[in-house]
């Protein structure tokens, strides 16, 4: 930190001082995060406090930990960038174009040929106008599926992130213009770390929860009002064949019916159950436990630095599953030279998780084998 930088940094240590009992400091990339028990006037006054808090250019939580109140502030560093709204904005808005174009040409085999001569300007062909209503109609449904199942997902990590005063950037949406999903996902940006257990297994979980929560009326919906609820099962030329999970199995077979001989469930059939789909998917492969995936924090938040033996047997689990679906192999080195396989320590090591978290971090194992899909695709690769 620069001169300058120490100055306010030690205005702001004044300005803290009275609200601890005692705290530590822990520096990252310039910035400092303090966080200790709660001191008497701290804890009488704490509307008031908080209120302050929020005129300091920092993030704030409190917790009560084990009948004790703790607050943690965190002090970005002199370099860190703004949010930057209008790159996010850009990001959403080409996410929203190439997820309606996939949607479009996923579910419609003439819609490029349409789209192609609309452009040509050929005669006899949809006006631009024309082409965008057919593209917002056919497509928007599943668009509007994806960015808020995805969006949700990404948006639960945040809000918690940002209940336990953490630095963190709203979703980076990433478009993709290939069907037949037209998106790479959604991310967020960690800028300071992890200070404990608790806010390592909250954080990890509040993004696949609210995912599922707003993935699965979709899927139920899409269901239900499937139009084509059965297609001829794999044949020479024939279409892609979806896997399926414990849970997509029984509610499919509960909700339409086990397909006759010889057939199988169309996914596609309806937008909002091929979007329900890759939902319960996208769910599954962030809770697997390896590094700092949400399958990770959950898994380091139960058993500590273990989780890496964890991590390498759920590693050679899909290794040996890719003689089923071999982008499982794919996946595998994508995890480990992204997200590595070891979780990095949290701050704080040894605080207790209480028995409800406990109880909600295993939880977490019984959805991952619900939704786990041996081969979630047939027919690729």
């Amino acid at each position: 930190m620069v001169p300058h930088d120490l100055v306010a940094a030690q205005r702001i240590r004044d300005i803290l001082e009275p609200l601890f009992r005692s705290r530590q400091e822990v520096e990252f990339r310039g910035g400092i995060i303090f966080h200790g028990w709660a001191s008497t006037y701290c804890e009488q006054h704490r509307a008031e406090v908080a209120r302050g808090l929020k005129q300091l250019p920092a993030a704030h939580c409190f917790e009560s930990i084990e009948g004790r109140t703790y607050l943690t502030c965190t002090l970005p560093g002199p370099h860190a960038k703004p949010v930057n709204w209008l790159l996010h904005a850009v990001l959403l808005a080409a996410t929203v174009l190439t997820t309606v174009v996939a949607g479009a040409a996923w579910r419609f085999d003439n819609f490029l040929a349409e789209a192609a001569t609309a452009l040509l300007g050929t005669q006899g062909s949809m006006s631009l106008l024309e082409l965008l209503g057919t593209l917002v109609t056919q497509g928007g449904p599943f668009s509007l599926a994806m960015l808020l199942i995805l969006g949700s997902h990404e948006c639960g990590h945040y809000f918690m992130a940002r209940r336990y005063g953490m630095l963190v950037t709203p979703p980076f949406f990433l478009p993709a213009p290939i069907p037949p999903i037209g998106t790479f996902g959604a991310v967020i940006r960690m800028r300071s770390p992890m200070m404990h257990t608790r806010a390592l297994l909250d954080i990890g979980l509040a993004g696949p929860l609210a995912g599922l929560a707003v993935a699965l009326p979709f899927l139920v919906y899409g269901l239900l009002h499937s139009r084509f609820e059965i297609v001829r099962y794999w044949e020479e030329g024939g279409n892609l064949l979806f896997g399926n999970s414990l849970f997509t199995w029984g509610l499919s077979r509960l909700l339409v019916g086990a397909p006759p001989p010889g057939y199988a469930l169309d996914w596609l059939s309806h937008p909002f159950a091929w979007a329900g789909w890759i939902g319960m998917l996208v769910t599954v492969l962030n809770l697997i436990p390896v590094g700092q995936l949400d399958g990770g924090h959950v898994a380091y938040a139960l058993v500590g630095r273990r989780q890496r033996h964890v991590a390498y047997f759920f590693i050679g689990v899909l290794v040996a599953l890719s003689q089923q679906w071999r982008g499982w192999l794919f996946w595998c080195v994508l995890m480990t030279v992204l997200m590595r396989v070891a979780h990095p320590p949290v701050v704080i090591e040894g605080m207790p998780l209480g028995a409800g978290r406990r109880a909600l971090g295993w939880s977490a194992l019984v959805v991952f084998v619900l939704l786990f899909m041996p081969a979630p695709v047939r027919g690729a690769f």
